[in-house]
């Protein structure tokens, strides 16, 4: 029992891995018929689940329910894309045109004049009731009239710009009875000619203004005409070109998102998609048919107790190996004899020489022995004809050819008499335990034993 665990625990990998190799016949007919199995199943149920009336009528269904989302999403992504676009080339034409959007705010031609209105308006002390103070009205009224269209369209005429972007280089205020004109510009000669046009406009004011409203005095205090540094402007023109800056990043967004969207399909033909579910399924099923064969294979291998390998034999019950031969009747696949060679199984068409080799070793360690017994657990078969090539090539030895020593009788009758034990076993139908117990048998009769001959 101690000398079986040990021999478990040292399960060579190799001889596992082709152990389950050599199964490939197997592997291939359960992984195909599994495959077939599962697949079919599968194929089938789904065939069948995907023309039923409902589930046609419910694949209808959602696809008309994705194809409402998909068409309502893209109306939307196409409209707002045309509405960024618009807004770009408007901001775009802009920034273009505009004068203000293309001075420098760190040279700015600056032309300033300021215009003091006096009324006749006077406090009373000692009246309860006081005359109205129009001078806040008059101012406003300077004001309003002076940044109308219609004023405006006259100056923008007279100095060819266009009436949008004069307008941004006019500023007009009206506070502490001062009338404040200004304006800029990139040019010297275009920001006085405004300013000229202006200053007109406020002299004929005069009079309609006093007439409708009341008398004043309108009275120029200060005029002047120079460079500036406009930083406010700087950070309108930053503001600009940041609103563009953001249009162009939304329509950038607004497009991924519409290529993003993806049109919805209608489902295709029921056969088609049950055929590719049973593919699926039928991969899936020829894995799961594999491997429960290989594990069966391991499960097989690990608990048997049949002899597999030379090289076990040796490791396992301490026996020289005389030699390996191959069985007649080997397999005739291609594969199985690839596998063979890969493994380093004895070859066909070899035994001559090998039976020469076994001869060999037999003279080398029976050191004077006349008379050998030929037993084991192989087939009588293999037994008694690895004996007739023994006696062929061992003239001077007596070889007696005899069954199992475990199983016939006469054969342990005959153990006594020799002088050696020479053993035959069979890969895959000899088994380790019967072999130890052929080994301490002839060690319990103090016969030694050669060696073994294996037939894998």
């Amino acid at each position: 029992m101690d000398a079986n665990n040990a021999y478990e625990q040292e399960i060579d990998l190799k001889d596992l891995l082709f152990a389950v190799l050599y199964k490939w016949r197997m592997i291939l007919v359960i992984a195909v018929l599994f495959a077939a199995l599962l697949g079919g199943y599968r194929l089938l149920s789904t065939y069948r689940s995907q023309t039923s009336p409902a589930a046609l009528a419910e694949a209808q269904k959602s696809y008309q329910k994705e194809l409402d989302v998909y068409n309502n999403s893209k109306e939307i992504a196409e409209r707002d894309i045309d509405k960024l676009t618009e807004d770009i080339n408007v901001q775009m034409e802009y920034l273009d045109n505009s004068i203000l959007m293309n001075i420098s705010p760190y040279s700015v031609w600056e032309a300033k004049t300021a215009f003091f209105v006096k009324t006749d308006y006077k406090i009373m002390p000692d009246m309860m009731y006081q005359d109205i103070d129009y001078t806040d009205t008059i101012l406003q009224s300077y004001a309003l009239a002076l940044s109308s269209t219609g004023f405006l369209k006259t100056i923008a005429d007279d100095v060819d710009i266009e009436l949008r972007y004069l307008s941004e280089l006019i500023t007009i205020t009206s506070d502490n009875k001062l009338l404040t004109l200004q304006v800029h510009h990139n040019d010297e000669e275009t920001v006085k000619a405004i300013m000229s046009d202006l200053v007109d406009g406020v002299k004929k004011l005069e009079g309609q203004l006093g007439e409708s409203i009341g008398p004043h005095e309108l009275n120029e205090v200060s005029s002047s005409v120079g460079t500036v540094v406009d930083l406010n402007l700087a950070a309108s023109q930053e503001a600009q070109q940041t609103h563009m800056n953001t249009l162009n990043d939304s329509l950038e967004q607004k497009q991924e998102e519409l290529d993003a969207l993806t049109e919805p399909k209608k489902s295709g033909s029921p056969m088609v998609s049950s055929v590719k579910n049973g593919i699926k399924y039928g991969v899936l099923g020829g894995v799961l048919g594999a491997f429960m064969v290989v594990f069966f294979v391991c499960v097989a291998f690990l608990m048997s107790d049949k002899l597999y390998s030379a090289k076990q034999l040796k490791s396992y019950c301490n026996v020289k190996i005389l030699g390996a031969l191959p069985l007649q009747n080997r397999s005739k696949f291609v594969i199985d004899r690839w596998l063979s060679r890969l493994e380093g199984r004895a070859a066909s068409g070899m035994d001559a020489d090998e039976y020469d080799l076994i001869a060999a070793n037999i003279l080398n360690y029976a050191e004077g022995a006349k008379n050998l017994m030929v037993t084991g657990t192989a087939e009588e078969s293999v037994i008694a004809a690895a004996a007739e090539q023994l006696k062929a090539r061992l003239s001077g030895i007596q070889m007696v050819c005899a069954g199992s020593v475990l199983q016939n009788s006469e054969a342990l009758r005959k153990l006594p008499e020799c002088d050696g034990v020479i053993l035959v076993e069979q890969c895959k139908h000899s088994a380790y335990g019967e072999i130890k117990a052929e080994v301490e048998k002839a060690s319990d009769l103090k016969k030694p034993v050669i060696g073994c001959v294996v037939f894998e």
